[in-house]
């Protein structure tokens, strides 16, 4: 049976533990941090701490701003894209895919930044 979901939000089932602020990814039915080349379905609005955990995550097709984990320093108003373990950075390198803009500057990495997706 399928459904849809009119809300910002939608609760998955993690695969693994997964911290906040990391972009996600459905594989095998159920939550995986997304990779470099992965379009995500969202980012984690709460850690999962085991295979079976249920867990809101914060849709990309909804309105509103995202909260993301910064891979590295990033300015405030770069375009920012997907890296390993479900971060974010500035640099577009080769099959990275766009996550949107930064709203607030990362001084570090694992730094929670705010982000508009495109």
């Amino acid at each position: 049976m399928s459904q849809i979901v009119e809300t910002s939000t939608k609760c998955f089932t993690a695969g693994t533990a997964i911290g906040v602020g990391v972009l996600v990814k459905l594989s095998s039915s159920k939550l995986a941090v997304a990779g470099l080349a992965d379009e995500p379905v969202g980012v984690m609005e709460e850690a999962s701490f085991a295979d079976g955990d249920l867990r809101s995550v914060r849709l990309l097709s909804a309105k509103g701003t995202i909260k993301c984990k910064a891979a590295a320093a990033i300015s405030q108003g770069a375009v920012v894209y997907g890296r390993a373990d479900g971060e974010v950075d500035d640099n577009s390198g080769s099959s990275a895919v766009q996550i949107g803009v930064a709203l607030e500057t990362a001084s570090a990495k694992n730094d929670l930044i705010e982000v508009l997706p495109c």
